[in-house]
């Protein structure tokens, strides 16, 4: 039989191939129809006459509030009152519904989208092992003998699982709807995922056949799910009519024995979720379920489950608990989370091509990045990782993709500021590379620019410090590793002073949690104080022994081939291994961390990776001293840590930085609910241009508040 030949889409009208699946029982052939069709967005879409969440609020009596979940309902909820069960509908019985129930799509809605009914696949290839072919019919010639395309395993038992027994099947197939042989193909079909997930009727996942526990593990999921709710503020608690209440706190246990907990790790271990493409696939719109074999649950209480197991630390077995949190961080894909989140997320993920570190979550980034990065496999791999950089650069003033940058990961021949996203970042504690709450460049825009051929890049920076001391390697939790943490810990911890101010002691353990502390947080937060947390190590280190309120006031304290080390000014910092002595701490404009740079003369720097170092984490180097009575506070909104300053003695609360004075003329601060942007940015009235960074942090700025600025240049 004659393999099937591509014939090429219609790339001006859009056209995309739909596979007809053809009717059959589970053994019979495999048979369908390769059709082209043009898939145009809808020019009059669903639309969303809903009351933003903040214009809804103020129509709240007090202690209500209301927050959007993830599948983009409205949640009433009266926090005050633990009586009052979580609601769907507003609590003034009067109050118009159309103001915040979601909108339905209608099946008329498909005659605006010009293109047939379909289902989207989202699954795992699988290897080459045991391929099948399915034969390719042409239904405008049926005298035309049929072609074959080989198909792999997996799709071709997702196939069988799928068809119908009396009616055909239009699904969308990366595998056989993309010429994967044609590379220019492939890459323009890869930047319309956005496109292609989104307008299919259902997203359909396949993780495979069912097994043993594969229908216990679902039932236990889709319960779980179906008692909780995530709101994208990330707070989590019982969903409206929860037959389980409190289930979603993290010391309430669960009915479950070793055996469901096997279940749930088994099926977290399958082949599609160790994938990075089909992440992407899941999260691109709001009807998609997960089929295992004949079983199917909605994929939103699949994703609301783990969110929300991953917090309940102290009922998941360790084995459960590792998988969790490495998996649900990419969960919390944008608007969630930060692009950064998806990133590390990636690193820990399979993809046959390590293009697709990149290209496979194209889908969940945002547009203005999107449009900037052209799909090219064709080109080394660590040049499209440096677009993504560059691309940053161009449309946020940016650089933080810096910080995923490391001299024990980076790929031979690269250039050490194009991190590799192959391979996990070193360090146990990069989640605070992802979540927005520190500003060690405190809202500046990058000045920066390739230099070329060399591809050598060219930043602002302040060069701040010179190591001088490097700790040896920590691997393990803090009891592991008390020795080196003892050997490290001041020696006068009632007296010792830090360069930047306050006791050396208030330092250190700010290091050693990596600022995971309440001192700057507003209202209720779980994490110990930096006075606490000095108390308790200062007489650890008196009695040269731990006891149990030493241990559990550290429990977010554990390192992954990572060390300690101080400067020649004065300074404390972690970070992974690879640093040297004589290597320079600076802070780069745009960049949201300190960055550990090497030199290799003449002005020329080599990336070694970021750092944490007390007293640089807030923009400290690019800024006067903040003077008492003030200090910082960095309350969260949408995922954002918001630099305000609160007057210690009066409670006064200031949005603004005191030592910056006015905005410069024809600058304001506006709100946004931009989901890639922070909730408040900077517009330019005459241009009215938006910018995510300060003016007043511009480097002219900072220059003229007398910081010396450098010119380095990126090797």
């Amino acid at each position: 039989m004659a393999p099937y030949i591509y014939n090429e889409l219609q790339a001006k009208v859009g056209e995309l191939r739909l596979v007809a699946l053809q009717p059959g029982s589970n053994h019979d052939i495999l048979r369908c129809n390769i059709v082209h069709c043009p898939l145009i967005d809808p020019k009059a879409a669903v639309k969303d006459e809903r009351l933003p969440v903040s214009e809804l609020q103020e129509t709240l009596s007090d202690g209500w509030i209301v927050e959007q979940t993830l599948d983009g309902r409205y949640l009433f909820m009266s926090p005050r009152n633990s009586g009052t069960p979580n609601s769907w509908t507003h609590p003034d019985a009067n109050f118009d519904p159309k103001a915040y129930e979601l909108p339905k799509r209608s099946a008329n809605d498909r005659s605006l989208w010009h293109v047939p009914s379909y289902d989207a696949l989202s699954y795992s290839w699988g290897t080459t092992d045991n391929e099948e072919y399915i034969y390719v019919t042409d239904p405008a010639d049926p005298l035309r003998p049929p072609s074959s395309l080989r198909v792999r395993a997996n799709l071709a038992s997702a196939l069988r699982h799928l068809r119908y027994s009396d009616r055909q099947r239009m699904l969308w197939i990366d595998a056989i709807s993309i010429n994967q042989a044609d590379l220019n193909e492939r890459g323009r079909q890869v930047k319309r995922m956005s496109q292609i997930y989104p307008l299919s009727d259902n997203v359909i996942i396949w993780i495979g056949v069912e097994s043993e526990d594969s229908t216990h593990a679902l039932e236990t999921l889709r319960y779980f799910g179906e008692q909780v709710e995530y709101i994208i503020s990330h707070r989590w608690g019982d969903a409206p009519n929860a037959q389980e209440r409190d289930w979603w706190r993290d010391g309430h246990t669960l009915p479950y024995d070793k055996k469901t907990w096997k279940s749930i790790i088994s099926l977290l271990h399958r082949s599609w979720f160790e994938r990075v493409w089909v992440l992407q696939e899941a999260l691109s719109c709001d009807r998609v379920l997960l089929q295992c074999g004949r079983d199917s649950i909605p994929w939103v209480n699949v994703r609301k489950a783990l969110l929300v197991l991953r917090q309940k630390t102290s009922v998941l077995p360790p084995d459960i608990r590792g998988r969790l949190f490495a998996y649900a961080r990419g969960l919390m894909a944008p608007p969630l989370a930060s692009s950064e989140h998806l990133l590390l997320w990636t690193r820990n993920q399979e993809c046959t091509d390590p293009h697709d570190r990149i290209y496979g979550i194209l889908g969940l980034l945002d547009p203005r990045i999107v449009a900037k990065i052209e799909v090219d496999y064709s080109i080394p791999v660590w040049k499209t990782y440096s677009r993504l950089v560059l691309a940053e650069k161009e449309v946020y003033q940016k650089l933080n993709m810096l910080n995923h940058c490391s001299i024990i990961t980076r790929r031979e021949g690269q250039p050490s500021w194009v991190p590799n996203w192959d391979k996990p970042i070193e360090g146990a504690n990069t989640g605070y590379l992802s979540n927005r709450r520190f500003y060690a460049s405190t809202r500046s825009g990058a000045v920066a620019k390739l230099i070329e051929p060399a591809y050598h890049l060219q930043v602002a920076a302040r060069r701040v410090a010179t190591i001088c001391r490097v700790g040896h390697n920590l691997t393990g939790t803090f009891a592991e590793v008390i020795g080196e943490i003892f050997d490290w810990a001041p020696k006068k911890p009632r007296s010792d002073v830090y360069v930047s101010g306050g006791l050396s002691i208030d330092a250190y353990v700010e290091v050693l949690v990596r600022g995971r502390t309440s001192d700057r947080a507003q209202g209720n937060n779980p994490c110990p104080s930096i006075r606490w947390l000095s108390e308790l190590l200062t007489q650890a280190t008196a009695n040269a022994e731990l006891d149990e309120e030493v241990v559990r006031g550290f429990k977010d304290c554990f390192f992954v081939n990572e060390c300690l080390f101080t400067t020649r000014e004065g300074y404390l910092g972690v970070s992974a291994q690879g640093l040297l002595e004589d290597d320079e701490v600076s802070i780069i404009l745009g960049c949201d961390f300190p960055m550990v740079l090497r030199p290799r003369g003449s002005n020329r720097y080599e990336v070694v990776g970021p750092c944490f170092v007390h007293g640089l984490m807030l923009g400290e180097a690019l800024k006067p001293p903040l003077q008492p009575p003030w200090k910082d506070v960095l309350p969260v909104a949408r995922g954002w840590a918001l630099s305000y300053f609160i007057n210690a003695e009066t409670g006064e609360l200031l949005k603004t930085d005191p030592r910056l004075g006015a905005l410069p003329t024809g600058w304001e601060e506006v709100t946004t609910l931009d989901p890639f942007l922070p909730p408040f940015v900077f517009k330019n009235q005459e241009k009215g241009h938006i910018s995510m960074n300060d003016p007043r942090m511009s480097a002219e700025a900072i220059e003229q508040r007398g910081i010396v600025l450098d010119t380095l240049e990126l090797i």
